[in-house]
């Protein structure tokens, strides 16, 4: 393992790794889509669920003033129309200029199953699992001298939905 001639003696960014994979992909549907779609929920918020960015048209040679196509769930559309004007807003806002002029629905996502409502209440054995498996954690990451580094893996490893 120490004389293969694949293996780097030195840590690579992952933008390195990253960026030939994605690249192909944000050239075809251009930066700002691609920066739109990565952002969506922080821009939509509660209408992130049913409501996706398609597709951004300029007029040629604009780079403002945009339709934006957004692909809805079936019987969205009174509710997407009333929440147009304040997405553009958010969209916008986001961008920092008035990139979108303009929104055009397509019903064409599939809805999401509506999950039944549970209780927020975990049973005790199930929290002490819970409990244990981060207590694991925390002895595992005490090797880990960067603090950085070990906050993160600590927040990769514990479950979100405490």
């Amino acid at each position: 393992m120490a004389d293969d001639p694949t293996r780097k003696k030195y840590m690579t960014r992952l933008s390195k790794l990253v960026d030939p994979m994605i690249e192909p992909s944000a050239r075809a549907r251009g930066f700002v889509l691609s920066r739109l779609i990565s952002h969506w929920q922080q821009i939509a918020g509660d209408m992130a669920s049913w409501c996706q960015p398609v597709e951004l048209k300029f007029t040629k040679g604009e780079t403002s003033n945009g339709i934006l196509k957004l692909a809805i769930a079936s019987g969205r559309g009174p509710e997407a129309n009333q929440q147009t004007e304040n997405l553009i807003s958010r969209v916008n806002a986001a961008f920092g200029y008035a990139a979108v002029g303009r929104l055009a629905f397509v019903q064409t996502l599939q809805a999401k199953p509506s999950r039944p409502e549970q209780p927020e209440a975990k049973p005790h054995d199930t929290q002490a699992q819970t409990n244990q498996s981060i207590w694991t954690l925390d002895e595992k990451l005490q090797q880990i001298k960067s603090p950085e580094l070990r906050a993160a893996l600590r927040r990769l490893g514990t479950p979100q939905d405490r």
